[in-house]
């Protein structure tokens, strides 16, 4: 790695990047965010990224009321899209997160989505910094960078062999449990 002063975002950016088209509806999103467990999903329109559904803006909507389920994604994505891209030294990335005030940064280049840099790969990154060059054991289980599981790599269900998400025995079980 890079000294911190010039460490770039592409050296910590995430490149699995959940994305949702513009025309899904918010119910979708939430399934992605819950699937993947991450919270947000870049929304997208003809494979160009235009705005970015966040935990936050489903609880904003949810405590005005809104049926929010049934909502196309445009019409509760955050827009204009804050975004870097893959040459930002990562210093520079928390300044504008802070000045705009938001936890994730989409990374474009050339008008693609290459990557997601959020507050946790930055926490990540500042606990590495902070202890180099002798990373300890324990810190560095905890900034490894945790990629999303790939849909292949997803637990089936051992009695009806559905992916454990999408399975309504593991949920039935849980609730009998309960």
């Amino acid at each position: 790695m890079k000294s911190a002063e010039s460490a770039l975002l592409s050296e910590i950016m995430t490149t699995n990047i959940v994305t949702l088209d513009i025309t899904e509806r918010v119910e979708e999103a939430l399934r992605l965010m819950v699937k993947f467990d991450i919270g947000s999903v870049v929304v997208t329109d003809k494979q160009k990224p235009v705005g970015i559904i966040t935990e936050r803006d489903v609880t904003r909507a949810a405590l005005r009321g809104d049926s929010l389920l049934r909502l196309p994604a445009r019409s509760l994505m955050s827009r204009p899209l804050q975004t870097g891209t893959p040459d930002m030294e990562i210093w520079r990335s928390f300044e504008t997160m802070l000045r705009l005030g938001v936890r994730r940064l989409p990374i474009i280049e050339n008008e693609k989505l290459v990557g997601i840099v959020t507050e946790k790969d930055l926490t990540r990154w500042v606990l590495r910094v902070f202890y180099e060059p002798k990373l300890p054991d324990e810190i560095r289980t905890l900034v490894k960078n945790q990629k999303i599981e790939a849909l292949t790599g997803r637990p089936r269900c051992p009695s009806c062999g559905l992916y454990q998400d999408e399975c309504i025995c593991v949920r039935t079980q849980v609730a009998s449990e309960e």
